[in-house]
């Protein structure tokens, strides 16, 4: 993911935390690579959303972009989850009260 598929993902996803979501839930079982570019806008989504009280979770993450997030170190900053399951599971032990869920 990188250039028109970055800035796309962005611009949605500015949209729904304007709208007052403060979970958001990136699938990526689709996404079968990522540049700098991608990662940088996660960093981006991330900071705004953990400062504005939030967290950005991601899910399905194939090896190839682990494997960038690992080396990267980022999958010691991001919240990553093999399915859905684990991150509602996750949402509901940690923060009840959440904003929203998209």
């Amino acid at each position: 993911m990188g250039g028109t598929e970055c800035e796309d993902l962005c611009q949605r996803m500015i949209e729904v935390i304007a709208a007052g979501q403060s979970n958001l839930v990136v699938d990526f079982e689709k996404v079968q690579w990522m540049n700098s570019a991608g990662m940088g806008m996660m960093i981006q989504c991330v900071t705004k959303l953990r400062r504005d009280g939030g967290d950005l979770h991601f899910m399905g993450i194939h090896d190839k972009v682990g494997h960038y997030f690992r080396i990267t170190k980022l999958d010691t900053v991001l919240k990553i989850y093999d399915n859905i399951n684990e991150v509602l599971q996750k949402l509901q032990l940690t923060n009840s009260s959440s904003k929203g869920l998209v």
